[in-house]
């Protein structure tokens, strides 16, 4: 393989001679300070000095590669530069490993993620698809189109294998369920960017008429690249480590300690093994994770626990989307997705819209009878006048907010938030 790499001290003693951010980051340390030493980044601090150019976190003015942008849900977008052998080498890594989730030769894929607009999952995945070993059929479709559309392509051309976001699966099913089709042999589905729960797989295999085997394509970053890949020994969330291209770790929140015990929840920290352009070093993922195999073990595996910021608060009331899916599930609700919008007029307020077949026949009271008994919180809220009695509104799939950039679903809107 030809994918250029470096050690932990070649990238950090790169980063400080050559990053203006890092060497004020480090001017206090000496130049053999121990890796454990260096202080985690902060994330909004490095996207203030780094630019859609590279700011003062670049090493050297960028002469060729890509480009990419954040989806930009919230504040500012973040722009996220890779020279030309940088993203030779990640999407090289990344096709290397491909076989060892189930990738087979002569799979018929649908790249049904989205395409333009600098983002990147559509580019990437068509790039370790192309360097992967097994050789695959791909059909270039990507997000942007009609859902009819990758529909008829999908059944007529006997694609066997969708490549996509949680939010686009759920609209494909909502369509096929609606107009009553059949006749797909699509049996595996790749999927990133958002968790795809049980239920959901549920229900997609219910759309296809079969048991799909579900496989993460990636866990990564738009700035950070790979992190970690999927093999078919990983259980829900699981992921082992991209250790060619990423060093790992896990903090305590609280702590500030390196976690290397496994069930122990912390905060997910990467290092970047090729990215030298803007260096990566201790820089927070945005997610909790947790080691699920000993220490020690090649390309540990560890579980993915989701945003530690992804909760919908309103008064002092707060739920978590798991919440509402467990809800609909107790009530025997056959659902597509959901999303829970935070308002505000006079007091807080939670507005659930809850997506499925037949809105008609959403039963309001019995679903929030069951919230009520299972976050008790919620109703006494709003019985000592701390917040709005909450509202839900039964729809269609189509009628949820989706992020116009990236395709994904907003499952949590706080409208109280401008701008």
């Amino acid at each position: 393989m030809s994918y250029k790499t470096y050690t932990i001290e070649e990238i950090v003693a790169y980063a400080r001679e050559h990053s203006p951010y890092y060497a004020a980051l480090y001017k206090d340390l000496p130049a053999d300070a121990p890796f454990e030493s260096l202080p985690l980044v902060d994330q909004d601090d490095f996207w203030t000095y780094c630019d859609k150019f590279g700011g003062t976190v670049a090493t050297r003015r960028q002469e060729d590669g890509q480009i990419f942008k954040s989806g930009g849900t919230t504040g500012d977008p973040k722009y996220s530069l890779y020279t030309a052998e940088e993203w030779e080498t990640m999407c090289e890594c990344s096709g290397a490993v491909l076989a060892k989730g189930g990738l087979t030769n002569g799979t018929k894929i649908a790249n049904l993620f989205y395409a333009g607009g600098l983002y990147a999952s559509f580019l990437y995945t068509y790039s370790m698809l192309y360097f992967a070993p097994a050789k695959t059929i791909m059909y270039h479709l990507s997000g942007n189109v009609p859902i009819e559309d990758m529909v008829t392509t999908i059944l007529e051309h006997k694609i066997n294998c969708i490549a996509g976001l949680p939010s686009i699966l759920t609209k494909i099913v909502a369509y096929i369920t609606e107009h009553q089709l059949t006749g797909f042999v699509v049996d595996t589905i790749y999927f990133a960017g958002e968790t795809l729960y049980q239920d959901q797989r549920d229900r997609i295999s219910k759309g296809f008429g079969r048991e799909i085997d579900f496989r993460s394509i990636f866990y990564a970053s738009n700035d950070g690249g790979p992190i970690g890949y999927f093999t078919k020994d990983c259980g829900f969330n699981e992921h082992r480590v991209m250790g060619d291209l990423t060093y790992m770790e896990l903090i305590d929140p609280d702590t500030g300690e390196i976690i290397t015990e496994m069930n122990r929840p912390g905060v997910i920290y990467i290092t970047s093994l090729f990215k030298t352009l803007i260096p990566l070093v201790r820089y927070p993922a945005g997610d909790m994770g947790e080691y699920t195999e000993p220490e020690g073990v090649p390309d540990r595996k560890f579980r993915i626990l989701g945003r530690s910021n992804v909760a919908a608060r309103a008064g002092f009331v707060t739920l978590y989307p798991q919440d509402v899916g467990h809800v609909l599930t107790q009530c025997g609700v056959d659902y597509f997705a959901y999303q829970i919008l935070v308002t505000h007029d006079i007091k807080d307020q939670f507005i659930f819209k809850l997506a499925v077949a037949d809105p008609d026949k959403g039963d309001t009271d019995a679903f929030l009878q069951t919230l009520y008994k299972e976050r008790p919180l919620l109703p006494d809220a709003v019985a000592q006048d701390v917040m709005n009695p909450p509202v839900v509104q039964w729809c269609k799939a189509e009628d949820l907010e989706y992020n116009p950039r990236t395709g994904k679903l907003k499952v949590i809107i706080d409208k109280r938030i401008k701008g």
